[in-house]
């Protein structure tokens, strides 16, 4: 069975769309959260491992998993100036117990707005 050739348009409109699903279906949580750390979308595996709704969490934005709130500030201007990029964080449930999980940032741009994806899991899982 042969597949049909899509033009160029259409080729980055399945790439976006497996892309997207993949992620949103992923064994990773994933979340894009604006430069003030507000959530403005998340997947369903970051819910998982937060215990939170995807609403509950789009409402509490990065407060809602801090441990420490009184550090956001601080997380959020290292992510901004490009110098976190990689570590492990310690996550706070709805349940209030903690995980701990490893996590990848990076900034990126959609329609001329900045955001940042993160990209986690909990520690070891990946081994």
């Amino acid at each position: 069975m042969s597949v049909p050739q899509l033009a160029p348009l259409q080729q980055d409109l399945v790439q976006e769309t497996l892309l997207g699903e993949a992620l949103e279906h992923g064994p990773v949580g994933a979340i894009v959260l604006d430069e003030e750390g507000r959530y403005l979308a998340v997947n369903r595996f970051a819910c998982k491992l937060s215990g939170y709704t995807r609403d509950e969490l789009l409402a509490g934005g990065a407060a809602a998993l801090a441990v420490d709130p009184s550090r956001l500030k601080t997380r959020m201007d290292l992510m901004a100036s490009g110098d976190l990029s990689s570590g492990v964080a310690e996550l706070r449930r709805k349940d209030g117990t903690v995980v701990c999980c490893e996590y990848r940032v990076g900034e990126t741009r959609s329609g001329g707005m900045p955001f940042f994806v993160v990209v986690f899991w909990e520690q070891g899982e990946a081994d």
